[in-house]
């Protein structure tokens, strides 16, 4: 069964590359900044083409597309590890309606699906990977988004301006430059919406929605073919307000497959008189018809990040996983939430501050990686300084709301502290 800790599992396989990549590119223009900051203007200026459109740059575009072939290697891989465990344990219901069960290599329709939706999620993943850059500040004090390759030789030639004018002016126009590229790390752009996103976290959200998608186009194939007549959605802790009454671990009917089983004879157990309008009564028990629920919904399950995901059944045999007794009572601590810092928070929301912590703690570790290579020891005590109160923050928050930490959210492969006595040798 797709369970969220699943999800988190086989989504970072790919995250952890982009994010690598993401350090990669950084160090890059560090390291190249460093080297300029070590000629005298120049033998600088005789390097810059070089740089700009040689080697260095070259490295950059070769490291991001060995990153796209594993990444696009392992999407199929983890793709058919999801259908293959799902599949497995939708047999029950094969069985139950005695209905033949087709191994997954002869089920045709199921696995024209996957690599429908395979297809799909890779085909999202280039179109997020090809229009990358930074946000940057222009000339005005706009944010702006730059493309990687442009962003790479501005750098280059903002080195070289700044270290014809001498090496404190050098240090100072480094210092805003580094700090800026670490802050904005790699980021895709949205054409359609001109919204730009970090890059490691527009991977981890279309990872996560095309497996649930997976997953509950899986679950809808199973139904046609065991007779599926109900849906049941996941059920999570700290739901967002606008599912935790609405969908949150609720089992539905599916009105229309229940009237077309009534007539076709296959279904012995409901009858047209248990219809009213978009419910069914089933052993005494009312069911809401899922799609009139959840296509009236903003957002609807598994789209815009939503965490919950389908269950096919059969009303009056499948059980739910939770009773409403212990979805009550998680709405209720939900709700009840906790007080941090003199305001009033739900569990939802203290989910939403530690998510925002984390993004800010990985975003120092980059602005400290470039800082790093490109020598710039100002850059590195005020990253470590912030990622050491970003934390302190962090753990405070976790303790206060008792929300379960997330360590690996702000690992970042490539850093790794200076410690205060090796400060003395980034000068």
């Amino acid at each position: 069964m797709l369970s969220d800790e699943v999800i988190e599992k086989v989504t970072e396989r790919l995250v952890r590359r982009i994010e690598q990549g993401n350090e990669y590119v950084l160090e890059q223009i560090g390291k190249s900044v460093k080297k300029i900051g070590t000629l005298s203007p120049s033998k600088a200026q005789q390097l810059v083409q070089i740089m700009k459109y040689g080697g260095d740059y070259d490295k950059i575009v070769k490291k991001l597309a060995e990153i796209t072939k594993l990444n696009q290697r392992d999407i199929k891989k983890i793709f058919q590890e999801v259908a293959k465990s799902d599949y497995e344990f939708a047999k029950q219901f094969y069985d139950y309606r005695g209905k033949k069960y087709i191994p997954y290599e002869q089920n045709t329709t199921l696995k024209n699906q996957v690599d429908l939706l395979t297809n799909q999620m890779i085909d999202d993943y280039i179109s997020k990977t090809k229009s990358i850059g930074f946000s940057i500040k222009d000339n005005k004090g706009n944010v702006i988004f730059q493309t990687l390759e442009k962003t790479y030789q501005d750098s280059i030639d903002k080195a070289i301006i700044s270290i014809s004018q001498g090496k404190t002016t050098f240090d100072a126009e480094m210092y805003a430059m580094l700090k800026e590229l670490g802050s904005s790390g790699i980021k895709t752009l949205d054409y359609a919406s001109g919204r730009t996103l970090r890059l490691d976290s527009a991977i981890r959200m279309i990872a996560k929605d095309s497996l649930r998608q997976l997953h509950n186009e899986e679950q809808r194939i199973f139904g046609e073919q065991f007779g599926s007549n109900m849906v049941e959605v996941s059920h999570h802790s700290n739901s967002a307000p606008d599912h935790i009454d609405t969908i949150d671990g609720k089992q539905f009917a599916r009105i229309d497959v229940i009237k077309k089983q009534i007539k076709k004879g296959e279904e012995k157990e409901i009858k047209l008189s248990d219809i009213d309008g978009n419910r069914v009564k089933v052993k005494g028990k009312w069911y809401n018809d899922f799609d009139s629920i959840n296509n009236n919904l903003v957002r609807p399950v598994s789209t815009l990040n939503c965490y919950h995901d389908t269950f096919e059944g059969i009303l009056g045999i499948t059980q739910p996983e939770f009773t409403q007794e212990e979805l009550n009572a998680d709405k209720e601590k939900n709700l009840a939430g906790f007080d941090y810092e003199g305001k009033h928070y739900t569990m939802y929301e203290g989910t939403q501050l530690q998510r925002k912590l984390e993004t800010e703690i990985r975003k120092q570790k980059d602005i400290q990686i470039i800082g790093k290579a490109g020598d710039n020891k100002e850059l590195i005590v005020e990253a470590q300084s912030n990622i050491t109160t970003l934390t302190n923050k962090y753990k405070e928050l976790s303790k206060a709301s008792g929300l379960p930490t997330k360590m690996d959210r702000m690992r970042v492969s490539g850093y790794k502290r200076v410690a205060k006595s090796k400060l003395v040798w980034y000068t």
